[in-house]
C-alpha cells in the first residue's frame, strides 16, 4: 500500500500541533516515525487511522483521495493500528478479542467460528506465530497480547500496520521475535509504520526514518542516508542532552527491607521475599511482565496485602499501615500505569502536581488553598522536566502519554522521599526525556536516596543499577552487581523455567552478592 498524507495540520485550540505535515509511506518498507512527546506523532498517525477527522490536508491511498468519518473507513481501506495501550478485553479469549467487531456469520445470523478459526490458523502458519486461540487474553503475557493485536489487524487484512511504541515493554527475545515478523509482513508487501524512542531499533530494523518536532516533519531520510547522531540531534538538539553516568559510591544505611515477605494473592515458587536497598543505591528489578513484580510493588506501597513477613522504610515497620502513612515514613511511587494510577486525568496540571502536599503550610493556610503558590510549583515542575502543556490549568488528560508520566516523575521526585518505588519510569517517552528522567534519578542516588528500579528494559537495568535481580515465576533471583552480569544472561534468565534458571544461575561465574 501507497500511503501519502499532503499538508496536514491539526489544531487543539490555540495549539498547532501539526503544522502542514507531508509524508509518504511506500510498501514493501518499515518507516520509523520519531521525536519527542507532543511532537505530533501519534496526532498524525491518528489522521491517517481516521481516529482524528478535524484536520486540514489531504490523504491518498494508492493514489486515491480518501476522507475517513471513523477508523473503520480506514479498516475498510487496508489500514491496522496497534495503539500503545492495548485495546483487549482481558475476559475474553484471543479468538473472540481478534474478531471483535468484524464476525464472521453463516445463516440465521450464527457466528461463523469455523471460518474465523481457519483464517486465523493460516495467518499463525503464514507468520510462524504460536498462540492458543482459546486462552483468554488475561492469562497471556505482554508480548503475546501485542500478538494478539497484530493478529487483529491482518484478520481485517490490513496492508498498512501502525505500531505505537511496540517495543516499549517487551523483552529481548520478544524484541527480537517483533522484528522478525515486521520483516516478514514487509516481504509479504505490506507497509510498516514504527513509531518508537528507540533510535538503535530504528537504525536495527527501519528502511526509512522521519524526524518530527513541535508538529513540523524535520527530515524524513532513507536509513542509509542518516546516521545514529543526526537523528538525535534533529530530535532535540545536542545542547539538550546530559552527560549519564553513575559514580561509584559507598552505599549508606538501609532505606528499604523486606523480611520473608508473603504477598496475599501471590503464587510464590520460592521462599518469601527478602530484599534491602540502601541509602545511595538504586536496585534493579528485570522480568518480563506478569511475573510478579507489580504485586510486589503493590505490597510495598500498600495496595495489596501481606500474608507474613515485614516490610520496613527508613526503619519503619509499615507492613500493616495504609498508603498515606507510607508516603509519610518516606515513601514516594512512579507507577507504570500512569492513566490509572498515576494521575485524575480530569483534574488540573496544578491540582495533580501538588496533591500530595496539600496538607502542607507552603501550599494551604488553614482550610484555605495558596493557588499563586501551586501555580507557581507547577509551572517550576513543567518547566524542569520538559512537560509540553498549554498552562499548568489544563487538563492532565490533555497531555501525551509521555507528558503524562513526566509529570507524574516530577511530582514524585519533588517530594525528596527517601525512598523511591520507580516502574517502568520511561514507558513510552521520548529520548530527550529518558535522559532527563535517567539523570534525575541518578542525582537522588548520589545525594541519598534508596531507589528501586522496577523495569522490563534491560537497558535501563545495566544503566542505572548498582545491582540487579530477575523475577521469573513470582520469583526473585540471587542479586547480581551490574557490572558482573550481561544483558545477554539477565535476558536469559528472564525468561527460563524456574529449574532452569536455578541451573543456569549456578553457571554464570559472576559473583552474587
Amino acid at each position: 500500500m501507497l500511503a501519502k498524507l499532503h499538508d496536514i495540520s491539526v489544531n487543539f485550540g490555540e495549539v498547532r500541533a501539526l503544522d502542514n505535515v507531508s509524508l509518504d509511506i511506500s510498501p514493501n518498507q518499515i518507516h520509523a516515525i520519531v521525536g519527542e512527546n507532543g511532537a505530533g506523532k501519534s496526532t498524525l498517525m491518528s489522521v491517517l487511522f481516521g481516529l482524528n477527522v478535524n484536520y486540514s490536508g489531504q490523504i491518498f491511498i494508492d493514489e486515491i483521495n480518501k476522507n475517513w468519518s471513523t477508523p473503520s473507513d480506514a479498516i475498510k481501506a487496508g489500514i491496522g493500528m496497534v495503539h500503545q495501550h492495548f485495546m483487549l478485553i482481558e475476559s475474553m479469549t484471543v479468538l473472540e478479542n481478534i474478531i471483535l467487531g468484524s464476525e464472521p456469520n453463516k445463516y440465521l445470523g450464527f457466528l461463523d467460528f469455523q471460518f474465523a478459526k481457519k483464517k486465523l490458523y493460516d495467518l499463525l502458519r503464514t507468520y510462524n506465530f504460536s498462540i492458543n486461540l482459546n486462552q483468554t487474553v488475561g492469562e497471556l503475557s505482554v508480548g503475546q497480547r501485542q500478538m494478539v493485536e497484530i493478529l487483529k489487524t491482518l484478520y481485517r487484512s490490513a496492508a498498512l500496520i501502525i505500531l505505537d511504541e511496540p517495543t516499549a515493554v517487551l523483552t529481548p527475545a520478544e524484541r527480537a521475535d517483533l522484528f522478525n515478523s515486521l520483516q516478514d509482513f514487509k516481504n509479504a508487501g505490506k507497509s510498516i509504520i514504527l513509531i518508537t524512542h528507540k533510535i538503535d531499533e530504528v537504525m536495527a530494523n527501519a528502511d526509512h526514518v522521519s524526524v518530527m518536532r513541535s508538529g513540523q516533519l524535520i527530515s524524513s531520510l532513507p536509513i542509509n542516508s542518516t546516521s545514529r547522531g543526526q537523528i538525535s540531534d534533529e530530535i532535540v538538539g545536542a545542547s539538550k542532552t546530559k552527560s549519564i553516568s553513575r559514580k561509584k559510591i559507598k552505599p549508606g544505611p538501609v532505606k528499604l527491607h523486606l523480611s520473608d515477605l508473603d504477598v496475599l494473592g501471590m503464587p510464590q515458587i520460592g521462599n518469601a521475599f527478602n530484599l534491602e536497598v540502601k541509602a545511595n543505591e538504586i536496585v534493579g528489578i528485570a522480568g518480563v511482565a506478569g511475573n510478579g513484580q507489580a504485586e510486589l510493588v503493590e505490597a510495598i506501597i500498600g495496595l495489596r496485602s501481606s500474608k507474613s513477613g515485614l516490610i520496613e522504610i527508613c526503619g519503619t515497620n509499615v507492613t500493616e499501615v495504609d498508603i498515606s502513612t507510607r508516603r509519610d515514613a518516606g515513601l514516594c511511587y512512579i507507577p507504570e500505569d500512569r492513566q490509572k494510577r498515576g494521575l485524575a486525568l480530569d483534574a488540573q496540571l496544578s491540582e495533580n502536581a501538588s496533591i500530595s502536599l496539600l496538607a502542607s503550610k507552603a501550599f494551604a493556610k488553614g482550610p484555605f488553598l495558596r493557588k499563586t503558590k501551586i501555580k507557581n510549583f507547577t509551572e517550576d515542575l513543567i518547566k524542569k522536566f520538559d512537560v509540553k502543556a498549554s498552562s499548568s490549568s489544563a487538563l492532565a488528560n490533555s497531555l501525551s502519554g509521555g507528558n503524562k508520566q513526566k509529570l507524574i516523575i516530577a511530582r514524585e521526585l519533588s517530594l525528596e522521599s527517601d525512598v523511591i518505588i520507580a516502574e517502568n519510569p520511561t514507558w513510552g517517552v521520548d529520548l530527550g526525556a529518558i535522559n532527563q528522567i535517567h539523570y534525575e534519578l541518578l542525582s537522588m542516588r548520589e545525594n541519598g536516596h534508596a531507589i528501586l528500579l522496577v523495569s522490563s528494559d534491560l537497558d535501563e537495568i545495566l544503566t542505572l543499577s548498582d545491582r540487579v535481580l530477575v523475577m521469573f515465576e513470582s520469583e526473585l533471583s540471587h542479586s547480581f552487581r551490574t557490572e558482573k552480569v550481561t544483558r545477554e544472561e539477565l535476558g536469559e534468565l528472564m525468561l527460563m523455567k524456574a529449574s532452569e534458571k536455578k541451573k543456569r544461575k549456578r553457571q554464570i561465574s559472576h559473583e552474587a552478592i
